[in-house]
């Protein structure tokens, strides 16, 4: 696919066109996208800016913000916190609608004794390592390796490979962490198109936009763009991190990101003015 990158991408007619039907729903990925990363997950923040192009958003008449993460549902909404906002939490694997509490996929359950076990083993080998963080997310458990020598990288690679088999888990990776998910056919794409569909933005009428910065959310860009061929998708970050991106177009950083969701902003209230 031929990609734009341009700095704070530009509201050409054609774009403004894609992103002009009703219901607009936005699928927004956090860490990268939305919030800088921080090396540690806890330390990251939403800018006030940001936060308040989103909610200012998810008050407009026909636009949805559906945060999409890899975070658990519930700490993307204290990262956030917005209560008019939907959230996709664990990759997928849970969904909060705004103002309600998270709701797991019924067919996760019986992995959580899995993960909860996983978690004890990666805690115990990283202990003694440091910068490695381990993240219980209930469903899913991440290992962090931003802070750490990258040296031990191999080894906790391999450590983190054998708690995935011993256990029956499914083993991916991002940037600078390693991610343990139940066996499910379940990603931040298939949970965004599904989503997306629940709340009409398949429909002809209707416009869908998708943005992220990290592995997990090439998924999404395929998944939305094979769902309704019609959406924008934007990679955030630099080429050279990924050359390959599935997204249609580009920005640098967070930074251009906020300036293109003030954008989108303002071009749904001027079209509320005319209508």
């Amino acid at each position: 696919m031929t990609r734009v990158t341009v700095p704070a991408l530009p509201m050409t007619p054609a774009l403004a066109s894609r992103l002009g039907g009703s219901p607009l729903v936005l699928l927004l990925d956090i860490d990268g996208t939305l919030a800088p990363i921080a090396g540690r997950p806890a330390d990251a923040a939403l800018p006030a800016a940001t936060r308040l192009v989103i909610d200012d958003l998810a008050r407009t008449p026909g636009v949805e913000v559906v945060a999409v993460s890899g975070r658990s549902a519930r700490d993307s909404r204290r990262l956030i916190h917005l209560d008019d906002t939907w959230i996709i939490g664990n990759h997928g694997i849970e969904v909060a609608p705004p103002m309600a509490p998270p709701v797991p996929r019924a067919e996760v359950a019986p992995f959580a004794p899995r993960v909860a076990e996983a978690s004890v083993r990666a805690t115990k080998y990283a202990r003694d390592i440091p910068g490695v963080i381990v993240e219980d997310k209930q469903w899913t458990l991440s290992v962090h390796y931003r802070l750490a020598n990258h040296d031990i990288v191999p080894g906790l690679t391999e450590e983190v490979q054998n708690i995935a088999r011993d256990l029956g888990l499914r083993l991916t990776t991002g940037k600078e962490v390693l991610e343990l998910r139940p066996p499910l056919d379940v990603n931040k794409g298939t949970a965004a198109v599904e989503l997306a569909a629940r709340l009409g933005a398949l429909d002809d009428d209707a416009s869908l936009f998708c943005a992220g910065d990290d592995r997990t959310d090439e998924d999404m860009f395929r998944e939305v763009r094979r769902a309704q061929p019609r959406s924008v998708t934007v990679r955030v970050g630099d080429d050279r991190s990924a050359p390959d991106t599935s997204a249609e177009y580009s920005v640098s950083n967070t930074d251009e990101m906020r300036v293109l969701l003030e954008q989108i902003l303002a071009e749904r209230r001027a079209g509320a003015r005319e209508s």
